[in-house]
C-alpha cells in the first residue's frame, strides 16, 4: 500500500535526475507528475533529499524548482 524502500529510493534518484536536467527549473506539479508521485509526497521527498545530500532545492519567483549542490 505504501510502497517499499526500493521504490522510494528509485523515486528519490529520479527526482534528483529531473531537477538536474531542468536547466530553467520545473514546477512542483510537473516534477511530481514526472516522478510519478503526489505533490505531498514530493514535498516530503525534497526535504529528505536536502537533509541527506546537503544540496539545496530552491524555488524562484515563478515557483520553479532548481537543484544546487
Amino acid at each position: 500500500m505504501f510502497g517499499n524502500k526500493e521504490n522510494k529510493l528509485g523515486r528519490l534518484f529520479k527526482i534528483v535526475q529531473i531537477l538536474k536536467e531542468s536547466d530553467e527549473g520545473i514546477s512542483q506539479a510537473d516534477l511530481a507528475r514526472e516522478a510519478g508521485t503526489s505533490r505531498s509526497t514530493l514535498f516530503k521527498d525534497l526535504a529528505i533529499l536536502q537533509e541527506k545530500t546537503g544540496a539545496l532545492v530552491a524555488e524562484d519567483d515563478d515557483g520553479r524548482l532548481s537543484w544546487f549542490e
